[in-house]
């Protein structure tokens, strides 16, 4: 047996073990976590919501419809967007929207680029926060949709628990193509690894398209961090909050009827534009969660190596095929887990595709994440 063959056997160990007790770990956590059921009560809590938004003319009116279409007092909430710099007819519809709508509490901000600075989106949801009036922080994108009942159960579960910080899930809707629905299950695999992580005391992972926080915490915490980063608003903020209040301060709310819904990128320059985007903030983060990231990396790209060895090594086949397959079933369990919460049940079947396709995906993304460049809302974002 060759040295480069024994490298590979020690490290596919290696890295095989440690990603079968995380994901172990979070599917145990994800299992754990019980879905809330909102009580009958009357609530109380003063309510911003915080809508960053930038070239978003096809998408912002529909956000609007959903949010005044909430059943939640309208006297209790207030509704902030925030346009950074658009440079389409995104302005004129919010003031049009606003005008038609006086008996709800809407109002428009408007921010510059005068000054070069790096954390756009950050800069964009502090200035909506210091002009807000609410005591609970909720933000959501300007490409997202909402059920009814999404503000309710949010500030239901803010009343009953009393986090720092709470953790809506997001999923992907109207799916056409393969490639959309593929992009579905990683990001449903995505949202039940962040719940079991908090279940489990460990947040890792947030998305500021479904996020609530106090604002006390906020400010207690010191606002945002990681403005070196042009991403991250949402994850920095909730490792602040988990250091400063405790694990427990974190929570995530498991109920379907909080879900945002978003869709899945079109194109393959959208998404891969999109992952670099967001595996640029990794370098920011705490240990833990880097010692995942690069597990997680390192396993894919130890499949994709046994390949590319096979070709020289016949026999190495088998243990790549094997490991894959070894893979699968330690991803099965949380997949079908968030598949039925989602009521998605049947996305299961493209997971083995899925796992074929995604050490490249996770190399390519990794890499770009650290040396790349992308685009934002047509704004060139450079690292």
């Amino acid at each position: 047996m060759t040295d480069p063959v024994i490298i590979f056997y020690i490290l596919l160990l290696f890295f095989g073990i440690i990603y079968l007790v995380i994901i172990s770990i979070y599917t145990y956590g994800w299992f754990r976590l019980k879905t809330y059921k909102p009580p009958d009560i009357t609530l109380k809590t003063q309510v911003s919501i915080i809508i960053p938004a930038r070239n978003e003319e096809k998408n912002i009116t529909n956000l609007l419809a959903d949010l005044v279409k909430q059943d939640f007092s309208k006297d209790l909430f207030e509704i902030i967007v925030i346009d950074d710099n658009s440079s389409d007819q995104t302005v004129n519809i919010v003031n049009s929207f606003i005008s038609s709508h006086p008996e709800h509490k809407i109002q428009l901000i408007k921010i510059s680029e005068e000054e070069p600075f790096m954390a756009y989106k950050k800069k964009a949801i502090s200035l909506a926060i210091e002009k807000s009036k609410g005591d609970l922080i909720v933000t959501t994108d300007a490409d997202c949709r909402l059920g009814e009942k999404w503000l309710k159960s949010i500030v239901s579960f803010y009343e009953s628990e009393k986090p720092g910080m709470i953790v809506g899930p997001v999923s992907f809707h109207n799916e056409k193509s393969f490639f959309e629905k593929m992009q579905t299950l990683e990001f449903l695999s995505f949202i039940a690894i962040t719940g079991g992580a908090i279940k489990i005391g460990n947040p890792i992972m947030c998305n500021g398209a479904n996020l609530a926080y106090e604002k006390k915490a906020f400010y207690d915490v010191g606002r945002f961090g990681g403005d070196e980063f042009s991403s991250g608003d949402d994850v920095f903020l909730m490792l602040k909050i988990k250091k400063y209040f405790g694990n427990k301060s974190v929570r995530f709310l498991k109920n379907y009827n909080a879900f945002v819904f978003t869709e899945a990128k079109k194109t393959l320059r959208d998404f891969f534009n999109q992952r670099t985007r967001w595996a640029s903030k990794n370098k920011g983060y705490d240990f833990k969660i880097l010692f995942i990231s690069v597990t997680v990396y390192m396993i894919n790209l130890l499949l994709l190596t046994g390949l590319v060895l096979s070709i020289f090594y016949p026999f190495l086949f088998k243990i790549v095929v094997f490991s894959y397959l070894v893979k699968l079933i330690i991803d099965i369990p949380i997949l079908i887990g968030i598949g039925n919460f989602i009521k998605r049940s049947r996305m299961f079947i493209f997971s083995l595709p899925l796992i074929l396709i995604y050490p490249v995906y996770i190399i390519l993304t990794g890499a770009l994440g650290i040396v790349g460049n992308y685009q934002w809302k047509g704004r060139k974002v450079k690292k």
